[in-house]
């Protein structure tokens, strides 16, 4: 059994500041009063779930755990055009897309009990044909991952932990959890390069994809404080260019490896630790493996199963990543065994752009490549061949109404 922990740090240590966000200094008894407001207002059924569409941050994260609360689980969907195709997958329409936070006090000696193998929460990931899957993450899911970075990063009750990813990622997910279970502030932002360099001098852990650090090269090329201990770095294939950057810069970067199906990192290594190849160490308590050419993981932190289907995972997990088995439990990534490509940290399926274009009159074939960018690292060329002149930019805009903005390719060609 996992006791609410929110509860318990607002009865040891109400006025310790857990969120920063918007100006705002929130305590552990504030952020419980905000749960409590949006938990009394809730009509819902124990174990129901529940769609949410919050774009605020914190409003997101009061209605996940006030849902939790009432033994109910959120099924978390990101803002995106296609909404729909995430909805037709759950059959769990969106229920919450906004409310107004309210304060209310609530009795502390009650006790939320949640049982360590229900599922707290699902998730999406890119599926290999670009349909999305959702992901039951269980309640021993988010405690076991914080568990297991805690033995990689050593966090103190002084650190403070910039959380600038996306809230509908695990990686932006799980920062929150280890933030709570660890009793350590977190600065909960949106990235923007003015804002990164705001906070940097009181952070002293951050998670970014590489093109993230790519951005800030440009705008704040030291990219660190005096107390920096840990820059994760993740969701996205790195450069040796980048990763040599990095090391010049003496930038404690930390390279991780994961997926939302083994909420977040499972593997990674020490920036120092890296010569001229990428080798990443399982984190305590994973065991990596073979299956053909697929890396296998077992690992306390894989996702409960696929929602809507019955199987279980039972903890073991077979990717679609290939690898390179170097020694025990230490492994190089080669390629992908499916279409998905990554761009900025996001999932792409190439197939599901190529099938999404192709649904429009005016394109007769399409064709796409799969090239370098400077910014996002993978990016998608998109040739079309068209059976009449078509305008690019009332194309493009199109495109923006109906898919998110990491899908559109970043290079179309007309034929």
């Amino acid at each position: 059994m996992i006791n609410d922990i929110l509860n318990e740090r607002a009865i040891k240590d109400p006025d310790k500041i857990f969120i920063t966000y918007k100006k705002q200094k929130i305590s552990y008894a504030r952020f419980n009063y905000m749960v409590n407001g949006l938990y009394n207002s809730l009509n819902i059924k124990a174990c129901a779930y529940i769609g949410l569409q919050i774009n605020d941050k914190l409003k997101l994260l009061i209605a996940i755990v006030a849902l939790n609360r009432k033994k109910s689980i959120p099924v978390v969907y990101p803002n995106y055009p296609n909404i729909d195709e995430y909805v037709n997958t759950t059959k769990t329409p969106v229920s919450i897309k906004d409310f107004q936070v309210r304060e209310q006090k609530n009795d502390l000696k009650s006790k939320y009990i949640y049982r360590e193998n229900n599922t707290q929460i699902v998730m999406f990931t890119s599926g290999s044909s670009g349909a999305p899957k959702p992901c039951e993450l269980t309640y021993s899911n988010f405690y076991e991952s914080a568990k297991m970075w805690d033995k990689i990063l050593g966090f103190e009750h002084s650190d403070v932990y910039l959380n600038h990813m996306p809230l509908t990622h695990v990686s932006g997910m799980c920062i929150f959890f280890r933030s709570l279970y660890y009793n350590f502030e977190m600065i909960l932002d949106y990235f923007k390069i003015d804002s990164y360099i705001k906070h940097a001098q009181r952070v002293s852990l951050v998670s970014m994809v590489p093109a993230m650090i790519k951005r800030l090269q440009h705008n704040y090329p030291d990219m660190r404080s005096r107390g920096m201990k840990a820059v994760v770095i993740g969701g996205d294939d790195i450069d040796m260019t980048l990763l040599q950057t990095i090391k010049t810069k003496k930038i404690p970067g930390y390279i991780s490896y994961g997926l939302t199906e083994s909420c977040s990192g499972i593997a990674g290594a020490w920036i120092e630790d890296f010569s001229n190849n990428l080798v990443y160490n399982a984190h305590p308590g994973v065991a990596i493996g073979l299956s053909g050419k697929a890396l296998t993981i077992v690992s306390p932190t894989i996702i409960k199963k696929y929602f809507n289907l019955d199987k279980p995972l039972n903890k073991k997990l077979i990717t679609l990543d290939c690898i390179e088995v170097v020694e025990k439990n230490k492994f190089k990534f080669t390629k992908r065994l499916d279409d998905i490509i990554i761009s900025g940290g996001e999932n792409i399926s190439l197939k599901y752009i190529k099938k999404h274009l192709l649904k429009y009159d005016d394109i007769n074939s399409c064709d796409i490549e799969v090239m370098q960018h400077n910014r996002w690292g993978q990016a998608i060329h998109a040739i079309l061949s068209v059976n009449k002149n078509i305008d690019k930019q009332k194309f493009y805009k199109r495109l923006k109404q109906a898919l998110p903005n990491h899908m559109i390719p970043k290079k179309i060609t007309m034929r």
